[in-house]
């Protein structure tokens, strides 16, 4: 039962109520009656009873916290019965807004586990998104809290390396875990110095130890899908960016490469007004000049100086 007291030591971080008995079969649970202070479930009267006579352990009511919009439709109503008694009544309807929109996020942990968004891992404390791991916490931190923050001396890794960390971490071996609680019943069961309510008793004690490794082992699958998500999310991020600054290269490239060829086509079309060519007129060339002949009566050339 070692074992089982080191994990009650950790009832701690177990995931919060829903407002059922934790002890009911799943399909068919009980509004929850009693919270148990050491193991940190809630428990129907029936449970409750059972689980405080098995253990010992203090059990105190369980107590709901009203939601936001019902304390706002209360306040509005005593504000609206006393709607002659001043300005104090006004100061508190003002008030109101601010209750109802600071009313939701509290209520986000008791219901159904949210879709991990890149919002759902921003800082609460910086507003930054939370893109690492510390180790040490086992928490999804941001920069500054990694550089500045709590978290600056502890030891931080990427949300990869924080997810394949975890995923080889030994869980808790539910199947043997079962067995072997069924071996100790039963041994208990045959022996003749039990009797029933100490068999009664013993029951419900290992039936809530192994409740409570299985709420144990619900946490870390969560947690390891809290991981997963949170690093697929950062690389989808990061890939976007890419894309994004690869498509503005693109455009750039598509628009000067555009204007490149609306300048080619203006220089292939004619001008819209032709000026007319003017054709040089080209010199006429100069008439060929004979030798002058000689007509001269009995010069060597002349046919005068044959006749007869």
């Amino acid at each position: 039962m070692d074992r089982v007291g080191d994990s009650r030591q950790d009832g701690e971080e177990l995931p919060l109520c829903d407002g059922t008995c934790d002890a009911c079969e799943p399909d068919e649970p009980q509004p929850a009656a009693q919270v148990c202070l050491t193991c940190g479930f809630a428990f129907c009267a029936v449970h409750g009873e059972k689980h405080q006579r098995s253990t010992r352990h203090a059990l105190q009511p369980y107590c709901p916290d009203p939601p936001p919009a019902q304390d706002a439709q209360h306040d509005q109503g005593e504000a609206g019965g006393g709607g002659g008694g001043g300005g104090g009544g006004g100061a508190e309807a003002e008030a109101e807004p601010q209750d109802e929109e600071d009313g939701p996020p509290a209520q986000e942990g008791g219901k159904g586990r949210e879709t991990v968004t890149v919002e759902r891992l921003r800082c609460k404390e910086h507003g930054q998104e939370g893109s690492l791991y510390c180790k040490h916490d086992e928490k999804i931190v941001c920069v500054v809290c990694a550089v500045q923050g709590e978290h600056s001396t502890h030891e931080i890794i990427t949300l990869r390396e924080a997810y394949l960390w975890q995923k080889s971490k030994g869980g808790v071996d539910l199947l043997g875990s079962t067995q072997e609680m069924a071996e100790r019943i039963k041994s208990k069961w045959t022996s003749p110095d039990m009797s029933t309510e100490q068999l009664e008793s013993y029951v419900n004690q290992q039936f809530d130890a192994l409740h409570l490794l299985v709420r144990l082992e619900e946490r870390r699958t969560l947690h390891l899908v809290d991981l997963k998500e949170a690093f697929l999310t950062a690389q989808a991020a990061e890939k976007i960016a890419e894309i994004s600054v690869h498509t503005e290269r693109l455009q750039e490239e598509m628009d000067s490469i555009t204007q490149q060829l609306g300048a080619l086509d203006q220089g292939e079309e004619p001008p819209s007004n032709p000026v007319p060519m003017v054709v040089e007129a080209r010199p006429r060339p100069d008439p060929r000049q004979d030798p002058p002949r000689d007509y001269g009566d009995g010069g060597p050339g002349s046919f005068m100086g044959h006749a007869p």
